[in-house]
């Protein structure tokens, strides 16, 4: 089988790479934060773990089961090929950019495989798994500038936030017009995704269906 030239294999790499990038989501350190008041009058404060960089979370379990398996077969055609290269660069030396090319190529496809296999295992298990619900209240909101455009996350807590002050409260990914219907302590009804917390659908206060509507 003939060897792919290297311009090539570069583009394979980088092409899956770009696509677990996507997934990504990652947001800068300037976003605006809102956050609830409690019955008192003061903020609630949440114990809240936003996972900006987590990989996959708050995207569709499809896309995400696709994007993984897209990145593994272009991640082990660049090992498939670059290790017999490389192991000639090694045994018969040249010209010393191409071994350390050959080197990060193939050190990046050895990264781009793995986190393919995570990605695609989360998007399975979620296309096969019920879908969970949850009833709670939005304890804050944030909005931020995220690598491919604006990001929107609330936090939920389950329950009354009277009785679970103290508890996490869970991140989920929404819609800007989800987002822009919603305020700290509105009490919602949200279905999401076990793994990748993707939101299915949110059942918004009264008040707000009928302003949606």
């Amino acid at each position: 089988m003939p060897v792919p030239p290297l311009p090539a294999l570069l583009v394979v790499v980088a092409t899956g790479a770009l696509l677990l990038l996507r997934l990504v989501g990652g947001s800068m350190p300037w976003g605006q934060l809102m956050i609830a008041v409690g019955p008192d009058g003061r903020p609630m404060r949440p114990l809240v773990k936003w996972h900006l960089w987590t990989i996959c979370r708050g995207e569709p379990p499809l896309m995400t089961a696709a994007v993984g398996s897209v990145s593994v077969v272009l991640g082990t055609l660049a090992i498939y090929f670059v290790g017999p290269e490389l192991a000639e660069a090694v045994i018969h030396p040249g010209a010393h950019w191409l071994v350390y090319l050959l080197m990060f190529t193939l050190g990046a496809s050895g990264t781009v495989v793995p986190v393919g296999v995570v990605v695609l295992v989360r998007g399975v298990l979620d296309l096969a798994a019920r879908r969970s619900s949850m009833v709670g209240v939005v304890v804050s909101m944030r909005r931020d500038i995220g690598l491919f455009g604006r990001t929107y996350r609330v936090a939920v807590q389950a329950g009354d936030r009277v009785m679970t002050k103290k508890l996490w409260a869970e991140a989920f990914r929404v819609s800007r017009k989800n987002f822009e219907l919603l305020q700290p302590g509105d009490r919602i009804t949200i279905e999401y995704s076990p793994h990748l917390r993707y939101v299915y659908g949110m059942v918004l206060p009264e008040p707000l269906k009928k302003a949606a509507g």
